[in-house]
């Protein structure tokens, strides 16, 4: 089957489901295919080099399904690779939205020069200061502290957002927040909108930022919704029973969950 109508979205695992969520919200009669690279996850903690490799792999299914719109819904591929894919697949016929770049004008918006933006993001798109690099491209002078938080995805994942430790580790981020007086906070990971409640113990609300809006928002303005019924079909490279199981805190599935078996790394 050849899904040319179809929009793409990629992620290490569940993550990304916080994002596909908000394009069905703007694009209800849309057709998705969603790819977990569940064999690979976490992304948070991988080199440039192996994600590369994934991405790669996962962008050739794409094609080989005839999609050609890709929404990158994981922060540390668009941290990392995205102007390495966007190099190597849009001569070959692909448009890819990413998450960062989509999200940096959105972020910056109403704020003056001197304001603090901060970003909560895994230890990869921490390093690699991508956000700070996009938002300074919009205003050059809102400072950007890129933090940071190893274990929060394991919160998530887990459920675990009244255990102390928890606790502790959510206030020893929002301690450095806090110190930069931070007027907007980036949830730079797709999991983090679920820690939402445990982050406002220690700032507003209304402060915190989900790039997943911006990067709906973008898709939404080049892709229009048709007059078919939309739907979402799901592959992974690894487990699908426990993903769908997973999968539940962000979107729910009512129907079987692909595999795909994908080249395995090696640094040979």
């Amino acid at each position: 089957m050849i899904y040319s109508d179809t929009i793409g979205v990629m992620d290490s695992g569940v993550g990304g489901l916080t994002v596909l969520s908000e394009l069905v919200k703007v694009l209800p009669s849309s057709k998705y295919i969603y790819f977990g690279d569940t064999a690979n996850l976490p992304y948070g903690c991988k080199t440039k080099e192996e994600i590369l490799f994934f991405n790669r792999n996962i962008l050739n299914f794409f094609l080989t399904l005839g999609v050609k719109d890709i929404a990158i819904a994981c922060n540390t591929t668009s941290a990392l690779t995205y102007e390495d894919l966007k190099k190597e697949f849009t001569p070959r016929g692909l448009r890819i939205f990413p998450l960062i770049h989509s999200a940096a004008y959105d972020a910056a918006s109403g704020l003056k020069d001197g304001d603090c933006i901060c970003v909560l993001a895994t230890s990869a798109t921490a390093k690699s200061g991508k956000y700070a690099d996009e938002i300074q491209k919009i205003n050059p002078g809102i400072k950007v502290v890129e933090i940071p938080c190893p274990g929060f995805v394991e919160i998530v994942e887990n459920r675990r957002y009244d255990a102390k430790e928890s606790y502790l580790a959510v206030e020893e981020k929002m301690k450095i927040v806090l110190e930069n007086n931070a007027k907007r906070i980036i949830l730079g990971c797709t999991h983090y909108p679920y820690l939402l409640d445990l982050l406002s113990k220690f700032a507003p609300r209304d402060i915190f930022f989900n790039p997943a809006h911006s990067l709906a928002k973008a898709v939404s303005s080049v892709v229009k919704n048709t007059e078919t019924a939309g739907d979402v079909d799901f592959y992974v490279t690894n487990n699908p029973d426990e993903f769908k199981r997973s999968a539940k805190m962000f979107f729910e599935i009512n129907k079987e969950v692909q595999l795909v078996k994908m080249p395995v790394f090696s640094q040979v």
